[in-house]
Formats: structure tokens, C-alpha cells, sequence
């Protein structure tokens, strides 16, 4: 994204500073809202779902979990119930998705009731990982390949982790213009910076993580990299993501493929 730097002459800010007028801006408070965050996946293991509250835009950005909640997701009309291992952490082992299944998640706490649903996607294999420098040969970047499948609309999403930490970076991409294609494609997540502690370095373990996802799943992730909106591509004032969680909560119920490769930087 480019930025735009706005050159100001020394009149206009010496204009500025003769304004001594205080301008008080009434903010508008939101309305607090439920924020359900789930995911099953074709890996064995523990389905779980998150349960929080959003908060004020002053206020601190530690989300304590909600207890209480009846959590249960069904799968080809059978319903397993989720317990809560910690306040707002709600997990099973008895349920594992299997790609093309249509997974319900349902959530009540008090008088509230959101339901969700989604459809897993076929498996796509993450067919090798690399690190390779960047445009500039000042930075390294993992590097992934695959090969899409000839059928149209397949959607991922690429999480990466260095020594084990997450790297906040969301990588998106479709088929839309490359369908049944190999796909080469540089996980680049705007370091620029030498000390930035995200840096690739020699000796670094990374793992990438390819997620196939369902249509609302990818414009979740969509729309929450682009600040909102509707996951359009349009520009917009930033607004909530979309979400496929009806009833009133935000965040999102994924049922969703994984593939995984590891490397050690050279």
C-alpha cells in the first residue's frame, strides 16, 4: 500500500500554531458485542471455540474469556457438546472434520443464541517451503509452492511461525486468475527493518501452515486485512470484518483443510 507524504509550506504551519482554539471531539461509544472465534480442521486433535467480549476503543486490548457458554457443533446430524477447559476456551476430541462435511457451531450464553455454519474444502497440499531474499536482498522471506487444483474457487489462507512464534502477517490468495496453475508465492509481511524481531535469520526454524478455506471464511480474513468493510477490495472507513456467525456476535466459526512444511534458514 502506498503512502503518501504531505509536504506542508512554513506559512501553513505557522498558521497552525497561532490557532489556539480547543476542539473537543465527542467519540461514540459501540455497543458491546459477544465475539465467538472457532475452528475445526481435517487434523486430529482438539476442535475448539473461543468466547469473548469486544471492548471500548480506550480501553486495554486483553480480551478475558467468557464462561458459562453451552457450545455444541453438529456434523451430518449429530451434536457434540464442547467443554470449558479455561474461562472462554471450549474444546472436544471427539469430533474431526472430513472435507466437504457441513459443520453447525452453536453457541448460548444468557439469553443469547448465535449459530454458525461452514462447509470444509477439499485438501490442497503445501508441496514444498524455502527461504528465499527479498526484492531488495536486504530481507529473507519463506517461499511456498504448489500446484491449484483445476477447479475454480479454491481459497487459502498461509499462517507463519518462526522458532514457534506466530507471525501476525495475514496471507490470502484465490484462483481466481491463476486456476489450475503452480503457484510460487513469497510470504512477504513487510519487515524492513534489520531489528525487527520478525526477521528470518540463519538458523531460524519456520513453519507455514496452508489453510483451505470456505468462501466466508476467506472474506473474513479478507475484510479484517483490509480494516473492514465487505470484503470487496473497496476502499472504506474501517468497520467490523464480515462474519458468518449470526445473532449478533462478531468473529467467525472456520471449518477449514491443513497442510504444513517446516525449513531451517540457511
Amino acid at each position: 500500500m502506498n503512502m503518501i507524504r504531505i509536504l506542508c509550506g512554513l506559512s501553513f504551519i505557522l498558521g497552525l500554531c497561532s490557532c489556539k482554539k480547543v476542539i473537543d471531539l465527542e467519540l461514540k461509544e459501540s455497543d458491546i458485542k459477544y465475539v465467538v472465534e472457532g475452528a475445526i480442521t481435517n487434523e486430529p486433535g482438539v476442535c475448539k471455540v473461543y468466547l469473548s467480549q469486544s471492548k471500548q476503543f480506550n480501553e486495554d486490548n486483553q480480551f478475558p474469556g467468557v464462561s458459562g457458554a453451552v457450545v455444541t457443533i453438529k456434523d451430518n446430524g449429530v451434536e457434540f457438546p464442547l467443554m470449558e477447559t479455561q474461562p472462554g476456551a471450549y474444546e472436544t476430541k471427539l469430533i474431526k472434520g472430513t472435507p466437504g462435511h457441513v459443520y453447525q457451531l452453536t453457541v448460548t450464553i444468557s439469553s443469547h443464541t448465535f449459530t454458525a455454519s461452514c462447509t470444509m474444502p477439499q485438501p490442497v497440499h503445501l508441496d514444498s517451503l524455502y527461504i528465499s531474499e527479498g526484492p531488495f536482498g536486504q530481507f529473507d522471506f519463506a517461499t511456498i509452492q504448489y500446484k491449484d487444483p483445476k477447479d475454480l474457487n479454491n481459497r487459502y489462507r498461509f499462517v507463519q511461525y518462526v522458532n514457534g512464534v506466530k507471525d501476525p502477517a495475514i496471507f490470502l490468495e484465490n484462483d481466481e486468475f491463476t486456476n489450475g496453475n503452480s503457484i510460487t508465492m513469497q510470504l512477504d509481511n513487510g519487515v524492513n527493518k534489520k531489528d525487527d524481531p520478525r526477521n528470518i535469520r540463519s538458523g531460524d526454524e519456520v513453519t507455514v501452515e496452508m489453510l483451505c478455506l470456505d468462501e466466508v471464511i476467506y472474506k473474513y480474513w479478507y475484510s479484517l486485512d483490509a480494516g473492514g468493510g465487505d470484503g470487496s477490495g473497496s476502499i472504506a472507513a474501517p468497520a467490523n470484518p464480515l462474519t458468518n456467525i449470526s445473532g449478533g456476535a462478531l468473529g467467525y466459526f472456520s471449518a477449514h483443510t491443513i497442510s504444513r512444511q517446516k525449513v531451517i534458514a540457511p
